[in-house]
């Protein structure tokens, strides 16, 4: 009887012809097997179980919050629009309010799903990509997804509702869609990687920036790419094409009944965020309409320290010496094809990272780590088997490792490696756990008890609230209760960089615009901001609320008029009583008093006798956190006070030094006003 056999994955078949080994230096040829997938599923599922177990409950802040209604409303989200991500999130939010879930909590769900999804397939991809036994060859691809699924950072946006995990699953599929090309190159193959192009582009612009590498690892796998006919490269151009008729969506769902957040009344006029013209669209999908730039070359220099630490608090010295050993061992075993697209991209991404400044840019390092973690998986590979020699190959088969490596040695040290990367995944989910995270719940159910004027669909009434935060974040779970829950309707919300203009450039430019341009609309903040008060009348209403009335500027009851550098002092109140004066000095601002480095003035008043001994004195940032020196305008008038404790009566003849100088070396912003103090 003859005895059959299955054969070895990791020979070629007797029918290979052989080819130059200079030209095929990749182990695209492993094939997965049925175990590689189940322990792909296996990887996927617990990592979906943690993640679900951490995850927020419901309704969040910020983009996140932002995310939640804008699917569920089949809304705009904010640039640069994520269509792909949005029709995703609303079939799935619908899908499971069928069985009672909340649209918040079922989108944060997704992120959690996607997460693990994404741990899934870097396995299967590290599973074809290390050319060794399949024992040693599935120890690399455990270690790699352990690293991604315990790195800090992605875990934390498995959390919540957000885009990051859905794209590091759009980096990998499109890897595994690549592998797959490099292993048998076809028209369908071809067609499968532009059509996964295209729809990732619909979903994350940072896209750009991988598929330049993915393109380069085909081209250098030299795999029979070029015998494709004419007519795939054609198909292939619109198969990718196809998808970015996507952001149509934008323009179609950015009027005001689907997207309502970005059409809110104020006053008599609508505050239109969105306009339908191909200016806006270009500056949506481009990310142009967001407070987001480039900062320049010094700047961004001086980020390379935050870059440094962030690898090493991500991976520590034993994940970052695995970088290394896998960089060494791709380049000494000439595996170019990965080494040299993977470390371009790197570079790329990393040099993006320190020059973009925007506040979230600790997310963009997620594709990062996940090369990061591809790496060390090479690395675990080299120390395992201990073969750091480049190998013969043949078109249907990689130079696949045979050697017996370190033995037992080996075992034991890819055996302390994943033990390691496992070690601080349980301080990392106490670390990031936000099944506890009502924050936003919390205190937007103490903002509606405080009964802010709102439309309750009875009464008609048309001085609804104009809700005002210096956070954008603070303000987003407005929109949510307004669109999921019916909540809070006819209620606006305002924060500084709702638009892109003067009109919202601070706390101060926001509010002076709700007073302006919100007509009988009461303006409100929805928190105590303490500071505001040198530039508004504010008056205490139902906590947590703080009645805006007005601009605080009156009349001073004493008339100075006197510059002072950038300034000039229109006047004072004083009011004296036994054991204090307090003072509020007017002051007109005839120019910025910005420094270079943002730094906020300090204000000095004192009272003085004759003799210019020092009586009492008072100094203080005046506009305190929310509205110090650094944000005041040129045509703003501010009222500082000062409160002077007095420890005996004062006496006949005082004169009043007032003075700015700045906290770090206490340089004068002018020379002192020193002028006769007069009591009424």
């Amino acid at each position: 009887m003859v005895k059959l056999s299955a054969p070895d994955p990791l020979q070629p078949p007797p029918h290979a012809p052989k080819q130059n080994a200079a030209a095929h230096p990749l182990p695209e040829r492993i094939r997965l097997d049925r175990t590689d997938r189940q322990i792909a599923t296996i990887l996927g599922a617990v990592s979906f179980a943690l993640y679900l177990r951490t995850l927020a409950p419901g309704l969040l802040p910020g983009d996140s919050g932002e995310f939640q209604f804008a699917a569920w409303q089949l809304g705009l989200a904010h640039p640069t629009g994520y269509p792909f991500y949005l029709l995703l999130g609303w079939l799935w939010q619908h899908t499971l309010a069928l069985v009672g879930a909340s649209p918040a909590w079922a989108l944060n769900a997704l992120s959690a799903l996607t997460a693990g999804l994404g741990v899934a397939l870097l396995y299967l991809v590290m599973a074809q990509w290390t050319p060794l036994p399949t024992p040693r060859r599935r120890m690399a691809g455990l270690y790699s997804s352990i690293l991604l699924a315990a790195n800090l950072t992605y875990w934390s946006q498995a959390l919540i509702a957000e885009v990051y995990a859905l794209h590091t699953v759009f980096m990998l599929a499109l890897l595994l869609a690549a592998q797959a090309l490099v292993r048998a190159p076809s028209t369908r193959q071809l067609l499968i990687v532009a059509a996964l192009s295209g729809l990732a582009l619909t979903h994350h612009a940072l896209t750009l920036l991988w598929l330049p590498a993915l393109l380069l690892y085909w081209l250098l796998a030299d795999s029979g790419w070029r015998r494709l006919p004419l007519g795939s490269w054609g198909a292939a151009l619109v198969a990718a094409l196809l998808p970015l008729l996507l952001y149509a969506y934008i323009p179609l769902r950015a009027g005001p009944e689907a997207s309502p957040w970005y059409h809110q009344r104020l006053g008599d006029g609508v505050l239109t965020l969105y306009s339908n013209d191909w200016a806006s669209f270009w500056a949506f999908i481009s990310g142009k309409s967001i407070d987001a730039g480039f900062r320049s070359a010094a700047d961004a220099w001086a980020q390379i320290p935050q870059a440094a630490w962030l690898w090493h608090y991500h991976f520590g010295w034993v994940g970052l010496a695995m970088i290394a050993a896998g960089l060494v061992w791709l380049g000494m075993t000439r595996r170019y094809a990965i080494l040299i697209p993977s470390l371009l991209y790197v570079i790329v991404q990393q040099i993006f990272n320190l020059y973009y400044n925007i506040g979230d840019i600790l997310v963009y390092y997620i594709p990062l780590y996940l090369v990061g973690a591809i790496w060390a998986g090479f690395g675990l590979a080299g120390l395992v088997t201990g073969d750091w020699r480049a190998r013969q190959s043949t078109a249907a088969a990689p130079p696949v490792s045979r050697s017996a490596g370190l033995g037992p040695v080996g075992w034991v040290v890819g055996i302390a490696l994943l033990l390691l990367a496992v070690r601080d995944a349980p301080l990392t989910s106490a670390q990031i756990d936000q099944s506890n995270s009502n924050g936003a719940r919390q205190q937007w159910e103490g903002i509606l008890a405080a009964s802010p004027p709102a439309y309750d669909g009875h009464s008609g009434r048309t001085d609804n609230a104009i809700l005002v935060s210096n956070d954008r974040n603070e303000i987003v779970p407005l929109f949510y209760l307004q669109e999921v829950e019916d909540r809070a309707m006819g209620m606006t919300g305002l924060f500084p960089g709702i638009a892109p203009d003067a009109r919202f450039s601070d706390i101060g430019a926001t509010l002076e615009t709700a007073l302006t341009q919100g007509g009988d609309q009461p303006v409100y903040l929805i928190k105590p901001m303490p500071g505001l008060e040198v530039r508004f009348d504010l008056a205490p209403a139902a906590s947590p609320l703080v009645r805006v009335l007005g601009p605080a500027a009156t009349p001073p009851t004493v008339v100075v008029d006197q510059p002072y550098g950038p300034l000039q002092l229109l006047g004072y109140d004083l009011i004296v009583n036994g054991e204090s004066a307090e003072l509020a000095l007017h002051w007109q601002v005839n120019e910025p008093l910005n420094e270079p480095f943002g730094e906020n003035y300090v204000a000095t008043a004192q009272l003085l006798d004759a003799n210019d001994n020092k009586i009492a004195q008072d100094d203080h940032a005046p506009g305190g956190d929310y509205y110090p020196t650094s944000l005041w305008k040129a045509g703003e008038q501010v009222v500082v006070r000062h409160h002077l404790p007095l420890t005996e009566p004062l006496p006949e003849t005082i004169r009043l030094l007032v003075n700015f100088y700045r906290p770090t070396d206490l340089a004068p912003l002018a020379q002192p006003l020193i002028l006769p103090l007069v009591i009424r």
